[in-house]
């Protein structure tokens, strides 16, 4: 009952008595304060009473009021109280206090009052030693491992903090920086009787420690404070994040604990295109292993995104040599849902650093002794010749997205640099007059420079060439006999455009030219498994056949002179045992002719199978078992597949004409 009537008569008081000057009223309930804490505290004994119990917080709530006050009053010339608390260092005696603790509940006390003053000061000196000791103080008493039962107050206290840091950059470095630290520590002048040293955290290591909390609100506030302290563009405290924090190393592997608890076989219903938020999606409650996963890697690539360059390349690397390197350590883990999630980070990498990072991982030989210094990629095209649909379908899926990227580096990697000469050629064999011509106008091109025409591209063979791919067809397996190349012309002309002036900054050259030294030609790996897929067309899913159906579309359009001719030019003499893309697409077309024409009412089955494809995906066609129904699924894309490379012959060839 006593701390209640201490509380009423002090109001009496208040009521009857004058007005009192602020600053003598500041004076009267900071002693109130002090001398209420000591009678609770006496021989250093910690007390078992709770402070609500006591006139401690309402004598300090007083203190805050008044302090906040003069701040908002303009007419005020000085501002006494102020002055006098950083004079004599009050608030570091108050963050002394909470770090004792010896009335309970006095440390979330202090730190709501300081989170109050620096959010609602109109101009906090942060780099006042008694501010900034004070402060130090208590991202020190923040650290989540020590005292979980206070995330909330804590967490809410460091973010104000990193709020008021983005608008004073200035003095940003001073709670990063330990130099800083103990400069202001030996300027303090804390009361001998409280004066202790206390271990330091800086604050975006104290931040980290809130990383796996169970409180979706403390979450939020942790994920806002590292996007906060990763935006500080001075350039001593993005150093001191990279080099002297745990924030690279503590997010990869936070990212690889969240991948690791993935369940090995994943329910892929909705999975494809969903695309999850961490600030809307995440409930420490309710969220399930993926969803954590998800909206974790949504976080990530936005602190890659939006946070200091250097950070980011940093935070890169450390994903690089803590996750990426390591996914392929254990062969037998690598499961469809694994190349999956590989697909789902590679799409959220996209126009982040995060990308680079990735496609140079790609091609990099892993140091594993299972694998023999292979890369990723080669590993990948050699788990394609897996029987298993599902597998087979997310790895071509993840190498349509990382080919449509249009890598320079990948690009060369996967399929160029085995085709970057005109060793496929047989010069033997005598062509016609107009290839002749060709080959003198090739190279007349070439030694003019002109970069934007080109005679491999604009073949004057061009109708021949385009007459022999539209003859692929049998005219009986035509599924609509109105539907031509023609057709695809405008969407061609349109991703054309666009993968050219990607391709433009790559500085290939225009023509397909003869070497002076001649080897032996080779397709490489990824374009020999293309090929090895198209001729086993017959007897394979459906969604494999319109997965091909992209990548060629893909290939085919690149501007690069001897991928087009090595491809596309179905009229030039290829050297013995040298695949071409027009004779396996021959011989695959005559088998599904043979196999189709055995089908009464086969017209009907194609066009059945034409309205099938046109409203279905490829992972819709993943899920089809009928053997009947894929092979007529398959005559279809096919058919489309031939009349889409047309168009981008066609295209092509206007396109280097009109340049």
């Amino acid at each position: 009952m006593m701390p209640v009537l201490n509380t009423i008569l002090d109001s009496v008081v208040d009521t009857i008595a004058p007005p009192t000057p602020a600053f003598e009223n500041f004076i009267y309930h900071w002693e109130k304060f002090m001398v209420n804490y000591l009678e609770w505290t006496t021989d250093g004994q910690f007390s078992q009473t709770h402070i609500e119990e006591t006139n401690v917080p309402g004598h300090l709530e007083i203190v805050q009021q008044i302090l906040l006050c003069e701040d908002k009053n303009e007419e005020t010339a000085t501002n006494l109280c102020m002055e006098y608390v950083l004079k004599n260092d009050l608030f570091n005696m108050l963050a002394v206090i909470a770090e004792k603790e010896k009335l309970i509940g006095i440390r979330i006390l202090v730190l709501k009052y300081m989170t109050n003053l620096i959010s609602q000061l109109r101009n906090p000196v942060l780099a006042h030693p008694s501010f900034f000791v004070t402060i130090q103080r208590l991202i020190s008493l923040c650290d989540s491992v020590l005292y979980n039962k206070q995330q909330h107050d804590q967490i809410h206290f460091l973010f104000m903090l990193c709020t008021l840091l983005n608008d004073q950059q200035n003095v940003s470095i001073m709670f990063f920086s330990y130099e800083a630290n103990m400069y202001h520590l030996e300027e303090s002048k804390a009361p001998s009787t409280e004066s202790r040293t206390f271990n330091r955290l800086n604050l975006l290591d104290c931040v980290l420690t809130y990383i796996n909390t169970k409180n979706t609100d403390v979450y939020h506030k942790c994920c806002n404070c590292i996007l906060l302290l990763t935006k500080l563009n001075d350039e001593n405290v993005i150093d001191f994040i990279i080099n002297k924090t745990r924030l690279c190393s503590t997010l990869s592997e936070h990212f690889r604990n969240l991948f690791c608890a993935l369940p090995t076989t994943l329910d892929y219903n909705g999975l494809e295109t969903i695309e999850l938020n961490w600030r809307d999606d995440y409930n420490a409650t309710y969220s399930n292993d993926v969803t954590k996963f998800f909206c974790w890697l949504n976080f990530i690539t936005e602190v890659i995104r939006d946070g200091q360059l250097k950070i980011s390349y940093s935070l890169c690397e450390s994903l690089r040599l803590l996750f990426f390197i390591k996914l392929f350590d254990t062969p037998e883990q690598i499961s469809p849902s694994y190349i999956f999630l590989l697909k789902k980070i590679y799409k959220a990498a996209d126009h982040t650093p995060l990308n680079y990072t990735m496609n140079y991982w790609l091609r990099s030989e892993l140091d594993c002794s299972y694998y023999n210094k292979q890369t990723p990629i080669d590993i990948l095209i050699k788990l394609s010749s897996n029987t298993d649909d599902i597998f087979v379908f997310n790895i071509l899926n993840f190498f349509i997205d990382v080919l449509l990227d249009s890598d320079k580096e990948v690009l060369d990697f996967i399929i160029l640099r085995f085709v970057n000469n005109r060793n496929y050629y047989e010069r033997c064999t005598s062509g016609t007059w107009s290839d002749e011509e060709d080959e003198r106008e090739k190279k007349l091109l070439s030694n003019e420079n002109n970069v934007n025409t080109s005679r491999t591209l604009a073949p004057s063979s061009i109708d021949r060439i385009i007459n022999r791919f539209l003859a692929l067809i049998p005219q009986n397996l035509h599924s609509d006999q109105f539907h031509t190349f023609k057709d695809y012309i405008t969407d061609v002309k349109n991703n054309y455009e666009n993968i050219f002036d990607k391709c433009t900054k790559f500085d290939w050259p225009t023509e397909a030219l003869d070497s002076v030294k001649l080897y032996d030609f080779g397709e490489g790996p990824f374009l020999s498994m293309i090929f090895e897929k198209i001729s086993n067309i017959p007897n394979q899913n459906s969604s494999t056949t319109l997965q091909l159906k992209i990548i060629l579309i893909f290939l085919s359009s690149l501007p690069h002179p001897y991928l087009h001719e090595y491809l596309l030019n179905s009229t030039l003499p290829l050297k013995r045992n040298v695949p071409s893309l027009y004779m396996i697409l021959c011989h695959v077309l005559k088998e599904l002719h043979k196999k189709i024409l055995a089908f009464p009412n086969y017209n009907e089955e194609l066009i059945e199978a034409r309205k099938r494809i046109l409203n279905s995906t490829s992972i819709k066609l993943l899920k089809e078992k009928n053997s009947k129904v894929t092979l007529f699924n398959n005559a279809v894309i096919l058919e489309e597949l031939c009349k889409e490379l047309v168009a981008v012959l066609f295209v092509k060839y206007h396109h280097s004409n009109s340049a």
